[in-house]
């Protein structure tokens, strides 16, 4: 049924009306499981609004709202559109990003982004602009600083750009930012207008639709016919009757729908929307308490607790909506209500409700229907709702000598749920001098302790009456809660351990704030938590004006239509027709499969049907071709689950929806269940390697040398996996031909991605035409991992013989695809009585995953290992560790961050045993030109010494470092460090093999390129460009990149190893030089000759405009050159939590002549903000029985977001420093600043480590990777001893 258009074809019952960029559609309730971001972008194709986690937390869906609140005022505000149902939009406006702008005609917000080139692969940048301009019209006649709008961004993703030029561009709408934009929006005017169009809210500009009708295509008729009905009372009476015809059903009740990114607890037999019912909306208050109605959102609570905090006790209310502001995110908490927080908390205790410990912190008291009962907070928790309603909250007032304080820790800055939070308060009489005694029972509560633990009674009866002051009662007061909290085992979750130190600690701030000055000062600073202030950052490189437009700074050439949301994905692909399909996942590892029931699925409306392995035409296994199955990695698993995760089945139906949920119905039974092997100490315990050639290193007597050494360490650590993310999930389109298939593949590999294809569907590679116009983003997981999804999109589409599309979800992609190798490393090393190296020992395990292909990282790591350190002897053993978890694979800088890292730490931890500073022992041990490195090459171009020198001066790194010590000495329990990593990163060429054409057209002179390397966001088009217009001597706006495609790149390199950029412009160089040699006789004839007539005369000559390359570089050395970078990182650490703020990051970094330094500089920024999550806060989790991924989503997997950047991020590109080995003279960038990220490692050593010193504890201690805040506040070991007031 196709959703009218006209207003007169469906009852009002049947319908809502919602405007969108200013046109009204009418849609039927059938629409019920629909949400905002799938109808605009399955409905009406305007794909500029992404989608991805569809959780809301990434921040990429989302789009502007304007709707009437109870009051009837215009309500202006960001939400996340894959939350929100459409039927939830009834007389809304929304804005999506291809409403504000065009590349034609961009908004300021879309040009201020590009202008600051905060683009790269561009899929998470419409949500950007959202976020801004929603900002902007919610802001409307009021001035915003950079403190708020950095505070705004706190709930969008970017896996690419290290959020600084986002920060920056939008800051410039700050009324204290630089050049600022604020006039240019008329904000003054913006908003308070009508629009003569639409009779809503001004938007600033009217959208600029150039297509006629709007396009709204049906819903599928199998989804109409199961769609579950929606209800809209607009009374309390409606809804009370509602609740009882639908006593027994599984209803969902909606005002923001927030909760489903959370728990979805699926099917639904109905839907009801509150938002209509005027008596859920509004705010009262007296002297003594204030009212707040239960639809009431989250930002709306926060407003109203900040204004009603001037008032007579009401103070504490600031406290409240402290905790609150840490919901989530902004567009979360700008849907979400208080009451559907605390519903969510009611029907899952296990939910961390920042709402439930603030409103149990003070008191409140819930209103709830019909009967119109008041409940305590802990009477509501284990009250029935079952047709009951949350009607009201009211808070009390208290006086001035009470205390409140809440903390939330979470494992990054914004966006995350609680590893713990506490809320507290205490009513104190200080009448006596040096007393401070708690009048009345106190409140200490606490969330993610176990489903059941709310208030430490234990405590707060010890506490009663009782003088906190007294060192004794403190020390008691510890230990009482220290028994009492008793925290649930969880393999998602924080340790016990952790757990229950982290709440003791937490309340030992709060009793160091009850206290204050009777505490020494230098214990007073753990009162609180980090403040962050305003991020700020630099950029310093050279251009040179004579050779532009290679050196020139532009902004990368897709960033204009990135920012209007027409930059087209292979995930927009939106096809009438195409059908969808989902993989059936394994959920059970190393266990044998027994069968697979599809009976329930395809009992489900629009499943069409369940393939299995053996309806595979051609062979069920992707890899090599030739290999056989035990070698290779079966499509769809046959008997062996090796993994939870892995593809069993492939369902395809009319949507994307119902596959997912036929796909969830398919039944895989499981027999010979044995204990996974999950990690590289499981494989070494159960002897499981695989059965790979590992090309072990020995240099000198490494044994011997450490052996005899002066100073000798010993040790092991581990390195944990990390998560691709990249925002684009795996996708792949087929469409099969008369001869063949055409396809479109989201690969960073087309030559690979073609022969999974050809060979699962059993045609030659000549009938499968792979093409790729642009990813959104890959990060190496893109070059072998998507070909698990293309081969059973092939088999799909030729099994169905119809177009098919796998869009996988994030959940899916995280169980299935693999990533980062984890490794487990053993070492022994040692140096002379001088600090010179004598010699290192290294046993290092890899963890492949249940395949061997990943096998080739682990033994490329002597390429890496030496990083730029000379020892006379070494001595590397590898293992490939065989484990029972997803393939791993290739990661940005896959070898070289791990093998970096390890020879950094040993080198630490030999600086330690010797009394060195780790810089000074690192100085000492550099390569000089000459030396003989791991891989057998010999060093030519060694300058990591001035280049170090050059960043510890510019970082003022040595004056910075007598800082850290003296405020390590000022402070107890804060603690800073700081750190240098220097590194090299070695370039290798061979089978570098990538295809270019560019033809030059007559009539216009324009031209095409298309290359062998794949728009991932790293800027390659824009190089290629850059080196074109150079060498042709032509304008860069006349050069077009078309789509990459198997014909035009067959048998060629994929693009990952960061040389693809460098190699893909040498070839255009020779495409290029091609050409100029035939351009040159007609130009020599007409020196003044303009270009188009050039190339017209050229045609008329028969002269061949059309040129093609194939780079195949064979250099004499396989070292053709390296790179060189040096990192200076500033922490500060508050022990107690192992919370850390990155002070400040300087980065040096050897591009030899930057062909586009705009490009270059994001690709340091980026990479070292992936290094930081990679180091800090990404932990990947299994459970230790079934193997399943426990972080598979954005709830549990925390990559960095906009306030886990550096607060003052320097990046600087080394000057005068041509590169004579490199294309034009450059260098390489992508991957290496990842590598030298390690330097954050060993800054949080050092601060943890003077706090242990401190504490009486100088021994070496071991550290993993991550360093999360749960490892950062443990490794500090602070004991309940240390837990004083005074030394």
């Amino acid at each position: 049924m196709t959703p009218p258009v006209s207003a007169d074809v469906l009852p009002a019952e049947e319908k809502i009306t919602v405007t969108i960029n200013g046109v009204k559609y009418n849609v039927p309730t059938t629409f019920s499981e629909v949400s905002l971001a799938t109808y605009v972008r399955r409905h009406l194709h305007l794909t500029g609004t992404k989608l991805m986690c569809r959780e809301g937390g990434c921040g990429i869906c989302t789009v502007h709202v304007a709707h009437p609140d109870a009051s009837g005022q215009i309500v202006q505000r960001s939400i996340n559109s894959c939350l929100c149902p459409i039927l939830s939009c009834d007389g809304w406006e929304v804005t999506t990003v291809e409403g504000i702008g065009s590349q034609e005609k961009p908004h300021p917000v879309q040009q201020a982004l590009t202008d600051h080139y905060g683009t790269q692969c561009g899929f998470c940048t419409p949500g950007w602009i959202m976020t801004m301009y929603s900002l902007l019209q919610n802001s409307s006649g009021r001035s915003l600083t950079k403190q708020q709008i950095e505070n705004n961004m706190d709930g969008n993703y970017c896996r690419c750009t290290g959020y600084r030029p986002i920060l920056d561009a939008f800051k410039t709408f700050a009324q204290d930012g630089v050049n600022a934009n604020a006039a240019v929006c008329d904000l003054e005017d913006v908003g308070s207008k009508t629009c003569k169009t639409t009779g809503g809210p001004c938007h600033g500009k009217c959208a600029d639709f150039r297509a006629g009708s709007p396009y709204v295509a049906a819903l599928a008729m199998e989804a109409a016919m199961i769609a579950p009905p929606w209800y809209k009372p607009t009374t309390l009476d409606e809804l009370y009757k509602k609740a009882e015809e639908l006593a027994g059903k599984n209803v969902y009740y909606v005002v923001g729908h927030t909760g489903k990114g959370v728990y979805n607890d699926y099917p639904y037999d109905a839907y009801v929307d509150l938002k209509g019912i005027a008596a859920l909306s509004g705010v009262t208050k007296t002297d003594k308490v204030l009212t707040i109605a239960a639809n009431t959102p989250l930002t709306d609570v926060i407003s109203t607790f900040n204004q009603t905090a001037s008032t007579s006790g009401f103070k504490y209310l600031t406290t409240l909506a402290a905790i609150i502001s840490k919901t989530a995110h902004t567009s979360v908490r700008n849907a979400g209500s208080w009451a559907g927080n605390l519903a969510l908390k009611n029907q899952h205790h296990d939910f961390p409700s920042d709402t439930y410990t603030a409103f149990t912190m003070a008191g409140t008291q819930l209103m709830i229907g019909p009967e119109n009962k008041l409940y305590s907070m802990e009477d509501f928790l284990t009250f029935d709702l079952k047709g009951k309603f949350i009607l009201q909250a009211h808070f009390p007032t208290y006086s001035d000598d009470y205390v409140f304080r809440t903390y939330k820790i979470m494992p990054r800055a914004t966006n995350a749920h609680a590893l713990v939070e506490a809320g507290f308060r205490a009513k104190l009489d200080k009448g006596q001098q040096g007393q401070v005694v708690i009048t009345e029972r106190p409140a200490l509560i606490f969330a993610n302790i176990n489903d059941e633990f709310v208030h430490a009674k234990a405590t707060e009866d010890f506490l009663t009456g009782k003088n906190i002051a007294d060192p004794q009662l403190l020390k008691g007061a510890l230990t009482t809660l220290q028994n009492e909290v008793q925290p649930k085992e969880d393999p998602a979750e924080a340790s016990v351990e952790y757990r229950r130190s982290l709440a003791v600690s937490l309340f030992y701030k709060f009793a160091l704030e009850l206290v204050g000055d009777l505490a020494d000062a230098r214990y007073k600073t753990a009162v609180g938590s980090l403040v962050r202030p305003v991020s700020s950052g630099s950029q310093s490189f050279e251009t040179k004006q004579e050779n532009w437009p290679i050196t020139q700074a532009i902004p990368k050439l897709e960033s204009m239509v990135q920012c209007t949301g027409e930059a087209k994905y292979i995930s927009d692909i939106e096809t009438e027709g195409i059908l969808r399909a989902a993989f059936v996942l394994t959920t059970q590892a190393n266990a044998s499969i027994y069968r697979l029931d599809a009976t329930a699925a395809m009992a489900l409306p629009g499943v069409l049907r369940v393939i299995t392995a053996s309806d595979v035409p051609g062979k069920n296994v992707i890899g090599t071709p030739g290999r056989t199955p035990i070698m290779g990695e079966e499509i769809l698993a046959t008997t062996q689950s090796y993994y939870a995760g892995q593809p069993v089945a492939i369902v395809v139906a009319v949507s994307r929806e119902m596959a997912e949920e036929g796909a969830k119905l398919v039944k895989v039974e499981y027999f010979n269940v044995q204990t996974p092997i999950l990690t590289c100490l499981d494989a070494i315990n159960s002897n499981s390697f695989h059965e790979t050639k590992m090309k072990d290193i020995n240099v000198g007597d490494a044994e011997v040398a450490v052996k005899n050494a002066a100073v000798s360490v010993e040790g092991s650590f581990e390195m944990g996996a990390q998560q691709h993310f990249h925002t684009e999930t795996m996708v792949t389109v087929c469409y099969p031909t008369e001869d063949g298939m055409n396809v479109e593949a989201g690969t960073q590999f087309i030559d690979g991605t073609q022969s999974a294809i050809a060979q699962a569907c059993g045609l030659g590679k000549n009938k499968i035409n792979v093409t790729v116009k642009r990813n959104g983003g890959g990060f190496g997981a893109k070059g072998s991992r998507i070909n698990i999804v293309a081969a059973a999109v092939g088999i799909a589409a030729f099994v169905m013989k119809r177009p098919v599309k796998m869009h996988q979800s994030l959940w899916d992609n995280f169980k299935l695809i693999g990533r980062r190798l984890p490794y487990l490393i053993k070492y022994k090393a040692g140096t002379d009585a001088a600090g010179k190296l004598a010699g290192i020992v290294l046993d290092v395990y890899g963890d492949c995953g249940y395949q061997p292909s990943a096998s080739v990282i682990v033994n490329g790591l002597p390429n890496w290992i030496d990083n730029i350190y000379f020892s006379p002897a070494w001595k590397v053993r590898l293992h490939a560790c065989k484990t029972n978890t997803p393939p791993n694979t290739h990661c940005r800088a896959p070898g070289s961050t791990e093998g970096i890292y390890m020879t950094e730490y040993v080198l630490q931890h030999l600086a330690y045993a010797s009394g060195k500073n780790p810089v000074d022992l690192k100085r000492q041990n550099f390569l000089k030109n000459g030396d003989n490195l791991l891989e057998g090459a010999t060093i030519k171009d060694c300058n990591i010494g001035p280049l170090t020198e050059q960043l510890m001066s510019s970082a003022s790194y040595n004056d910075r470092a007598v800082a850290v010590d003296q405020f390590n000495k000022d402070n107890r329990w804060r603690k800073r460090g700081i750190s240098v990593v220097p590194m090299r990163f070695a370039v290798h060429w061979r089978n570098g093999n990538y295809n270019c054409l560019v033809a030059i057209f007559h009539e216009g002179g324009t031209i095409a390129v298309t290359h062998g390397g794949i728009e991932l966001g790293q800027g390659i088009n824009t190089k290629v460009v850059q080196v074109i217009a150079y060498e042709l001597g032509v304008e860069m706006s006349r050069i077009q990149v078309q789509p990459t495609m198997a014909i035009t790149n067959a048998n060629a390199r994929g693009t990952y190893g960061s040389i693809s950029t460098e190699l893909v412009c040498l070839s255009a160089i020779e495409c290029c030089r091609q050409l100029n040699d035939r351009l040159k006789p007609v130009k020599d004839a007409n020196p003044n000759v303009k270009w188009e007539d050039l190339i017209e005369t050229c045609y008329k000559q028969g002269i061949d405009l059309s040129a093609r390359t194939w780079t195949n570089p064979k250099p004499e050395e396989p070292l053709v050159y390296n790179t060189y970078c040096a990192m200076c990182t500033e922490v500060e650490v508050d022990i107690l939590t192992g919370e850390s703020h990155v002070l400040r990051l300087d980065c040096l970094y050897d591009c030899g002549e930057s062909i586009s330094p705009y490009i270059d500089i994001g690709q340091v920024e980026g990479g070292t903000i992936m290094g930081l999550g990679y180091y800090m806060t990404e932990e990947v989790r299994f459970h230790p029985k079934t193997g399943q991924n426990l972080t598979f989503g954005t709830w549990k997997y925390k990559p960095p977001f906009a306030k886990d950047i550096p607060i003052d991020f320097r990046v600087a590109l080394l000057k005068n420093a041509p590169n004579p080995s490199g294309v034009l003279r450059s260098k390489l960038m992508q991957e290496p600043p990842l590598c030298a990220t390690a330097s954050v490692v060993f800054a949080l050593r050092q601060a943890i480590q003077a706090s242990r010193t401190e504490a009486g504890k100088n021994d070496w201690f071991p550290n993993d990777v991550p360093m999360t805040v749960e490892r950062v506040q443990q490794y500090a070991q602070t004991q309940l001893a240390d837990l004083v007031y005074k030394p």
